[in-house]
């Protein structure tokens, strides 16, 4: 079985962006990571945001 982190990682849309309500706000410190992941043939989409300090 692929890890969750391997799926994500290749995935991953590598955006600089926060997502405020409606409108991405462009931010250098955080990314938005999204990934697909099929599980027991059930399709999920995942969203993974994580802070990361530069």
């Amino acid at each position: 079985m692929i890890s969750l982190n391997l799926v994500l990682a290749g995935l991953r849309l590598g955006l600089k962006n926060r997502q405020v309500g409606e409108k991405w706000v462009s931010d250098d410190c955080s990314y938005l990571y999204k990934g697909l992941l099929v599980k027991n043939g059930v399709l999920m989409i995942i969203y993974i945001y994580a802070k990361v300090s530069v």
